[in-house]
């Protein structure tokens, strides 16, 4: 059962009938306004472009003859001890970018003229001080951004192979690294102030560890699930933990805490469709012709000295209806770039994308980690486009450069033959 949850058409349809039912409970009881007949159809062709291109190119898959014996074989194959010197490398990429990320705060707390502590304890301030960084670093990109970048990456790759180990290890050594990891994604995020990232780290984990199948795991299936409790529990502490410093809840309900922070989840929720309902009614274009897609391209352009620097926010500018929302769902990339054409093929690429490595994710390590990149996508389509940071690319050539084995295919190939034969990402 928990290999649904690594599907990506499953994901699709979870999220965005979740999504789209919470919007429809809003428009009923008169929170959010009508949709307009533009919203309606381009919410039912996405709905229907991604099924169509994940299920056309499975079909194609399907039908193909082929035989992937010899391509197993040119890679070496994953082993216990080569995954465990993965994760403690990736580990140690973690320390490193966390030691950048505090470089960073020092530079903001200097740039406002208080001590790092002071501002580590005033979080409102720090969250200002991040967001106008990030901003003014978009085009411009610094050394010090650019080793976060390269350090995270690693550091986030860390968490797809450890949802593999957690999976596949049956000794306590795998709780080590799972607090190792915990530890430093969630003072990284702390510092960051940054619910989503600890999510995203949560997410790759479980994701990674859903997706293997093998006979020796389900002989575990009963006691799989308490690998994942420390991870579902970190995430909800950093939820916690980000209210009691921002109090973000109070923005819905100051009277009544607790109310105002399952609002402040509906809302996440709901509100991305209303707000591109609202950002169609006053859409004039023209269209930016791949800007907001494929931003990374123009910004590497910029940075060549090719072409003037893009203009694009980091965040989205706000609107009230009636509370701020500043995400718009994926849809309003595609659109602002190409209009209804847009809306109708990139979700038709990406499903066809999803679809096609799947079948390659079950024989190499690397393919498996794209896989599971390729999910974050999929499962924050409703809420916004998170294709836009460098470092998403950099997790993808990375895994392709630094781990290039093939899942083993015998007991030996794993540990001395104490697993049986496995695969992943089952059909």
């Amino acid at each position: 059962m928990v290999g649904y949850l690594a599907n990506p058409l499953f994901l699709f349809v979870a999220v965005w009938g979740v999504a789209g039912a919470s919007y429809l409970a809003g428009v009923c009881t008169g929170l959010f306004p009508a949709p307009r007949p533009l919203t309606v159809v381009l919410l039912l062709v996405n709905a229907v472009t991604f099924p169509l291109g994940y299920l056309t190119w499975t079909l194609f898959q399907g039908l193909e003859v082929r035989d992937s014996g010899l391509a197993r074989s040119r890679r070496q194959p994953l082993t216990s001890t080569r995954l465990q010197w993965a994760l403690a490398f990736t580990l140690l990429m973690g320390v490193l970018a966390l030691g950048l990320i505090l470089c960073r705060v020092a530079a903001i707390a200097a740039y406002f003229g208080v001590s790092v502590v002071d501002l580590l304890m005033r979080p409102v301030l720090l969250r200002f001080g991040l967001f106008v960084f990030l901003e003014r670093a978009v085009s411009q990109t610094n050394l010090l951004v650019k080793f976060i970048s390269l350090t995270s990456a690693l550091f986030t790759i860390g968490f797809v192979l450890l949802g593999i180990f957690l999976r596949l290890d049956t000794t306590a050594r795998r709780y080590v690294y799972l607090a190792g990891f915990l530890l430093v994604g969630l003072v990284t995020c702390l510092v960051n102030l940054s619910r989503y990232d600890m999510t995203v780290y949560a997410l790759y984990l479980v994701l990674s560890y859903c997706a293997v199948s093998s006979p020796a795991c389900r002989e575990r299936s009963p006691h799989a699930a308490r690998s994942l409790v420390l991870p579902v529990l970190a995430v909800v502490a950093m939820f916690v933990i980000v209210e009691l410093l921002l109090r973000k809840g109070d923005v819905f309900d100051p009277t009544e805490r607790f109310h105002g922070v399952l609002y402040s989840l509906y809302w996440s929720l709901a509100s991305p469709i209303a707000a591109f309902n609202e950002f169609l009614g006053g859409f004039q274009g023209p269209y930016d012709l791949g800007l907001n897609t494929f931003y990374p391209i123009f910004k590497w352009l910029h940075q060549l000295g090719l072409i003037p620097p893009p203009d694009l926010l980091v965040y989205g500018e706000f609107i009230f209806i009636p509370h701020p929302a500043n995400v718009y769902t994926y849809l309003r990339n595609f659109y602002e770039d190409f209009g209804l054409l847009g809306v109708a093929l990139v979700p038709y690429v990406l499903g066809a994308l999803v679809a096609a490595i799947r079948g390659r994710a079950g024989r190499d390590l690397p393919f498996l980690i794209l896989h599971v990149f390729l999910l974050i996508p999929i499962i924050f389509s409703f809420y916004s486009y998170p294709l836009l940071p460098t470092q998403f690319y950099l997790q993808i050539a990375f895994a392709f450069l630094l781990f290039r084995y093939r899942l083993p295919e015998e007991q030996g190939e794993w540990n001395d033959g104490t697993m049986e034969r496995w695969n992943t990402v089952g059909a």
